[in-house]
């Protein structure tokens, strides 16, 4: 990684944008503490700047969402206020030095979490329509200075490996129940034996031994976020960690697991004849972050950014999806959701491991797998689904059906064993997500500006 190479191109582009940010109308600025109790302190204008948005009637977004409020087709950051005001804080940010101001480990991770975020998302992002700008040369800028700022924020991997285990600090604080209670199925909660290699909970993984998998189960999930996270999948039936494995085995050994598309004979589905799991089974989906170090190693972190839950409270033979609108799909899927996740100003509290209960009529913007148009823009807030009937909405099925990774528990893929629990330590880590995003494209992008020859003068 060569500082040489981004300083030079930032002295390059400093001409260009101070042209801009003089024309420009500053973008308005929402004040934030997040990383300090000054907002004027230089973190919380830089997360001002990147992540907080503002709709038509000057109502606030962003300030501690789990991921930035950004689209496929979102020209925000790229056209002419967004991004001067962008590139304005960001040049500030690196001429002061700015990331030397906060040494805690903790908080250097988030950021540098939220820019990676930010800088795939300018890789990602296309037109909407034909012949409509495609931001190239303000993409560039943006990269070039996130990068850069990413590049100082890094960890060594002594310090990643020693960021908090913030699941078990949240179990430990006792702000959440340690168990679903069917008579109270209104409380959340967080399995406190979820990682446990002993427990009722079996982690669903295309298997490879030793203890390596051959691509992520929650794949969908890892690709969306473009490995960024580990999305971790687990299971339990309500008679334990035996019963669990042995209903793996008899849905890995259906014998007709695929079939015939009716409607295309030469493409093949999931059988919805596939045999389902018991009422009171839950599964877990648990979302949990990646970093690079300072020598550009992509590296495992142990913080978790969100735990989704389905209780099945019942199971009916009917398997094939469900069409009816949300609050019939939702009544008849007969599962209840809950989501824990993220929130930064817990987090750097050390209250309840940075984890707090989505509430049963919150509403949040839809990011994974959105249709690409700018929400903040576009869509009306009072006509959103609430977080968790978007999570029944994503998985609108009876028992087995809403199982979107079913494929990975069928043949050709590899039978769930039960080993004994004879795992490693942080065994759930070995997903393969690190390996899959090492050969992604905007990995390689980040990585060439770190390590690009200094242009010549």
């Amino acid at each position: 990684m060569r500082r040489a190479a981004v300083v030079l191109l930032l002295l390059l582009s400093a001409a260009v944008f101070c042209a801009v940010a003089v024309l420009a109308h500053p973008e308005p600025e929402v004040q934030v503490t997040v990383y300090d109790p000054n907002p004027a302190h230089p973190w919380n204008q830089l997360h001002s700047a990147l992540f907080v948005r503002q709709d038509s009637a000057g109502t606030s977004y962003g300030q501690d969402s789990l991921d930035p409020l950004l689209w496929q087709f979102s020209t925000h950051l790229l056209e002419p206020k967004s991004h001067a005001r962008a590139l304005h804080t960001l040049d500030a940010f690196l001429q002061a030095h700015a990331e030397k101001l906060i040494q805690d480990p903790l908080k250097r991770a988030i950021l540098q979490r939220d820019l990676w975020a930010l800088f795939d998302w300018s890789v990602a992002r296309e037109p909407d329509h034909p012949g409509e700008a495609t931001y190239a040369s303000e993409k560039r800028g943006l990269q070039i200075r996130l990068a850069e700022v990413m590049r100082r924020l890094a960890l060594t991997p002594k310090e990643i490996e020693a960021l908090p285990d913030n699941y078990a600090q949240a179990v430990a604080s006792g702000q959440f129940a340690g168990a679903y209670d069917p008579a109270h199925p209104d409380h959340p909660f967080l399995p406190s034996d979820l990682f446990d290699s002993h427990g009722p909970w079996v982690e669903m993984a295309d298997w490879n031994p030793p203890y390596h998998a051959s691509e992520p189960a929650a794949i969908q999930h890892v690709t969306f976020f473009s490995g960024r996270s580990r999305f971790l999948i687990f299971m339990r039936l309500p008679a334990g960690r035996k019963a669990t494995f042995d209903y793996l085995r008899e849905l890995w050994s259906f014998p007709e697991p695929w079939i015939a598309r009716p409607d295309a004979p030469n493409q093949s589905e999931m059988n919805p004849a596939l045999p389902s799991f018991p009422a009171g089974t839950q599964v877990a989906l648990v979302r949990q972050m990646s970093l690079f170090d300072h020598q550009g190693n992509l590296v495992p972190a142990p913080i978790t950014e969100s735990v989704q839950i389905r209780v099945y409270r019942s199971v009916t033979g009917d398997n094939s999806p469900l069409d009816e609108g949300s609050a019939e799909a939702i009544r008849r899927s007969g599962q209840d959701c809950y989501e824990i996740r993220l929130s930064r100003p817990l987090l750097f509290a050390g209250k309840s491991g940075g984890l707090r209960a989505v509430g049963p009529n919150e509403k949040d913007f839809f990011i994974f797998n959105a249709m690409g148009f700018d929400e903040l823009a576009d869509t009306r807030w009072d006509k959103m689904p609430t977080v968790t009937q978007e999570c029944v909405l994503c998985h609108r099925g009876v028992g087995i059906a809403s199982l979107n990774s079913r494929h990975n528990l069928v043949k050709p893929g590899f039978l769930q064993r039960d080993d004994g629990g004879n795992y490693p330590p942080r065994w759930w880590e070995n997903d393969n997500t690190v390996d899959w995003k090492a050969n992604r494209p905007d990995w390689w992008l980040l990585k060439s500006y770190w390590s690009a020859p200094a242009p010549s003068q």
